[in-house]
């Protein structure tokens, strides 16, 4: 794992605060142990017609960007050197196959068991390259992995690549190395993405995160 200092990210309390400010290590994890996060996960992954309602009240970070105090936007966001790759497995052709059927239950049952598994298995395999070198070119370079909120999709935090010229390019080159579909809409500097509860999280490299 490449341990060079990145710059810390910036955060918000909800999707519609515009005043980003630092994500300190403190902060962080005791952002994962809130209660509201928890209470709002466990609505939104009952799958109801108000589930976006709950996630819009949940805390988000900017993996990708830090603000330096100014409004969150693609102008005025500058790289961390981190980005972040958005599985969301319940738009993914198996699913809706499920959903016409097997029905609603049954597809998100599955939807939710394949989040778990795969989050696993990338654990494992971020991992094994902290002890394992890589081949050339190959570096999965994962920092964090947590179920979303939804509970059917997954996030993974990873370092930018020198090879990459874009965070389009960097979610591309770790997608296809995950052999996993990604949401391609998550590519700009100022997105932001939602905290789950402790449990969610199955890697974590609080080091390469927050360095000190």
């Amino acid at each position: 794992m490449n341990k060079t200092p990145f710059s810390p990210c910036d955060y918000v309390s909800r999707v519609q605060d515009n005043q980003p400010k630092e994500l300190t290590r403190e902060l962080f994890l005791t952002l994962l142990e809130d209660m509201d996060v928890r209470l709002n996960c466990e609505i939104i992954r009952r799958h109801g017609p108000d589930a976006e309602v709950y996630k819009r009240l949940l805390p988000g970070i900017c993996w990708q960007s830090k603000f330096n105090g100014q409004l969150r936007t693609d102008k005025n966001a500058r790289a961390t050197g981190f980005f972040c790759l958005d599985i969301d497995i319940h738009h993914e052709e198996e699913f809706k196959r499920l959903l016409q059927t097997e029905g609603v239950s049954a597809a998100y049952r599955w939807a939710e068991k394949e989040a778990r598994e795969r989050a696993e298995c990338w654990t494992r395999m971020a991992e094994a390259e902290t002890s394992v070198a890589p081949p050339i070119g190959g570096e999965l370079d994962i920092v964090a992995i947590h179920i979303s909120p939804s509970g059917t999709g997954v996030h993974v935090v990873a370092l930018c690549n020198p090879a990459c010229n874009s965070i389009a390019e960097d979610q591309a080159r770790l997608a296809h190395l995950l052999g996993t579909s990604y949401d391609t809409v998550c590519k700009d500097a100022a997105r932001v993405f939602f905290v789950t509860p402790k449990e969610d999280w199955k890697y974590l490299d609080l080091e390469t995160l927050f360095p000190k």
